[in-house]
């Protein structure tokens, strides 16, 4: 348990794992493995790519120097993998799952995996592990917020496939819709673009 921001590390050292699923934090030489999917408009979207492995490389150290990243990059275990897990990067990552401004979390997936249930695996054993780890929520959430839940924003379901799925993830691991809030990071001329918001409660917690 871990109960003090301050007594965090920089970066987590936690790794578990699910029936299939490895999950650990990210290193600096898995650079090829997320250039792969963050570069990748299938996986990418609502927001533009990137288009240079310096930009990834941003993405991985800004995990490695501050404990308000929970992120995990996922690997198949052993026994769950086959031809449709090897890549042309060589890289065993297939994804990434966790928190990147906690209570708030993401997860992405490389294509060749997309239909395995992976999502949704990786998805409920990072809720078990982050309330088994942080039954009063993340230290590095303020104490004047609400530290009880987790929370998802996605795509609205009629704008591509890839939300109506990660949709259908959330709602598998317990998630419900709360509302929505402007997207940040997606511009349409003219509009303002809103995003639907998913929570899930912790057991220790009741929804305000």
């Amino acid at each position: 348990m871990a109960d003090s921001w301050e007594n965090l590390p920089a970066a987590h050292n936690y790794t578990f794992t699910t029936e299939r699923l490895l999950l650990r934090p990210p290193r600096l030489d898995d650079i090829e493995g997320i250039f792969a999917m963050r570069s990748d408009p299938q996986i990418f979207y609502w927001k533009d790519p990137d288009s240079e492995k310096a930009q990834s490389q941003a993405w991985i150290q800004a995990r490695l120097e501050s404990n308000c990243y929970l992120s995990f990059l996922v690997e198949e275990l052993p026994d769950a993998r086959d031809d449709h897990g090897k890549t042309t990067d060589k890289s065993p990552v297939i994804g990434v799952m966790g928190g990147t401004h906690l209570p708030e979390i993401g997860y992405i997936f490389r294509p060749s995996v997309w239909g395995r249930g992976y999502a949704t695996e990786a998805l409920k054993g990072f809720i078990k592990f982050y309330w088994e780890t942080f039954p009063q929520g993340h230290p590095s959430i303020p104490l004047a917020d609400n530290r009880g839940y987790l929370e998802a924003v996605t795509g609205t379901a009629d704008e591509a496939p890839q939300a109506s799925a990660s949709i259908a993830v959330l709602k598998k691991c317990g998630f419900q819709y709360w509302g929505e809030q402007k997207a940040e990071e997606v511009e349409k001329p003219g509009q303002t673009v809103m995003l639907p918001v998913w929570r899930c409660w912790g057991p220790n917690h009741t929804e305000l």
